[in-house]
């Protein structure tokens, strides 16, 4: 009887650790759906080094200006062995504080020595970002079309980027980003936007995430298809990240 009710002991305990630890990937999706960006804190055992952390993530949490979550995972946990591959945290400085945009794209992050609130709140994307950072995940190059409501030649432009992400096989998407939404400030500053523009900039970002061409006013398809297929060169934005989105 002893014997069974140890066995039974250990199940319930090795059950429960999946439950517990599986939630992992379930709060993330969560969040995902829930269009929250999610501060990850990523640890390798209890100590005072993983509640440090866990408290800037709490921190970041309650100064963003918006709904947020804190997720903590332990990659030492074998139910989390996928997310620790997906997220690239082998070898990495652990405890690490990811940052995943509302659509659970890693968006940046910071090792515990180099972590406050204030720098993690900052990585998180402006709404237009989010969904040039959501393509680069997902392969594909953007033409970012900047714009202001008062110029002309914002429709031929949209068209002959609509046609180039067609001869792209719709593996480009189009993001227009008004230069007066006060939303996008950090974004446009980041692309180095000039806001006296006089007419729309298209910038032509490629699957690595880097900013490859920009271009004045009206720019034919083919030019446009082009310098999306642009051989990567080393820097920017690599796997996604907007950290150095714009840089040159």
């Amino acid at each position: 009887m002893k014997k069974i009710q140890t066995i039974l002991f250990l199940l319930l305990f090795v059950t429960g650790m999946i439950h517990v630890n599986g939630q992992t990937a379930v709060e993330i999706e969560k969040a995902g759906k829930s269009c929250k960006p999610v501060f990850l804190v990523a640890f390798n055992g209890n100590g005072a080094e993983a509640d440090k952390a866990f408290s800037i993530a709490d921190e970041a949490k309650k100064s963003f200006k918006g709904s947020a979550v804190v997720i903590k995972m332990n990659t030492t946990d074998a139910a989390v062995k996928e997310l620790v591959v997906k997220y690239r945290l082998s070898g990495a400085p652990l405890p690490l504080i990811l940052v995943l945009d509302k659509n659970s794209t890693v968006a940046g992050g910071l090792p515990l020595k180099d972590a406050t609130a204030a720098k993690l709140v900052d990585l998180i994307p402006t709404p237009k970002a989010s969904e040039v950072l959501k393509a680069v995940a997902d392969g594909k190059s953007v033409y970012i079309v900047v714009y202001k409501e008062s110029m002309t030649g914002q429709k031929n432009i949209l068209d002959n980027c609509a046609m180039a992400c067609s001869k792209m096989d719709n593996q480009s998407v189009t993001v227009k980003v008004d230069m007066d939404d006060n939303k996008e400030a950090k974004f446009l500053q980041t692309l180095k936007c000039d806001l006296n523009a006089k007419e729309p900039v298209t910038y032509v970002i490629n699957k690595s995430g880097q900013v490859i061409g920009t271009h004045n006013g009206i720019t034919d398809v083919n030019t446009l298809v082009s310098t999306a297929k642009k051989a990567p060169a080393g820097g920017c934005c690599s796997g996604g990240s907007s950290a150095g989105c714009g840089k040159k």
